[in-house]
């Protein structure tokens, strides 16, 4: 018989959990949009990714709910990045959330937890 009790506590402990295990090249793609917004008069980003930048570059743990919505903004966003445009708001809100290196190490760490395949 299958303990739905248990398996639910188990998801639920993995959702608690949080993580700062990820390279410094997250961090330091989260600076440099940072740089590059505040240099474009901070016009660029939300206020969500702008905490999402400093979250990064204080290697501030992340809960497992923040590393999925990390996923599913840099998967949908990576088609504005524009490496040769510094300019762009595209780029350089791709870049607040870690850019390439930062969908790299998301994807990853959910695949870690089983959480996608």
């Amino acid at each position: 018989m299958i303990n739905l009790k248990k398996i639910y506590q188990k998801l639920n402990v993995v959702e608690l959990e949080s993580y700062n295990d990820y390279p410094d090249a997250v961090s330091n793609n989260a600076k440099r949009g940072r740089e590059l917004n505040e240099k474009n008069g901070n016009k660029c980003a939300t206020n969500t990714g702008k905490q999402r930048s400093a979250d990064l570059e204080a290697k501030r743990k992340l809960s497992v709910k923040t590393i999925k919505r990390m996923y599913s903004y840099l998967s949908r966003a990576e088609e504005y990045y524009d490496e040769s445009d510094s300019n762009a708001c595209g780029t350089i809100s791709f870049l607040l959330w870690g850019g390439k290196a930062g969908k790299r190490w998301s994807e990853s760490k959910l695949k870690q937890l089983k959480i996608i395949e």
